[in-house]
């Protein structure tokens, strides 16, 4: 029988086999074959040997900064913040004059000449 110190070990590796490949960033494998067709693979072994002498590496990263769609996401995300931003500094401005009035009393007065109605805290 199986010590329990045993099986903790084994089922930590294990998950932790499970989730490096989620957790590791991925690459990618870039070569020209001999008809000059560029060919992108995320699997080393899918180049064939004669290639692997022409491999470059590029990192996810490198692909995304080029792929239109993920640019238009980046900057979706930054158009987000910035207006989330924006709405703290409104928020935070507003509070600011809030507490700018408290302890002070609002007072109606009417402009006899013009009829208007004026407020003011005192």
């Amino acid at each position: 029988m199986k010590s329990p110190l045993y099986l903790t070990l084994w089922a930590l590796s294990s998950l932790a086999t499970v989730m490096l490949p989620s957790i590791s960033v991925a690459d990618f494998f870039k070569y020209k074959d001999d008809g000059g067709n560029l060919i992108i693979t995320n699997r080393f072994e899918d180049v064939p040997k004669k290639y692997r002498n022409r491999v470059k590496v590029v990192w996810d990263k490198d692909l995304a900064a080029k792929d239109p769609v993920a640019r238009r996401s980046a900057a979706a995300l930054e158009q987000y913040e910035q207006l989330e931003a924006a709405k703290k500094a409104q928020q935070a401005a507003e509070e600011k004059k809030s507490k700018s009035t408290k302890g002070k009393t609002l007072v109606y007065e009417l402009d006899e000449n013009t009829g208007q109605l004026i407020r003011r805290f005192e």
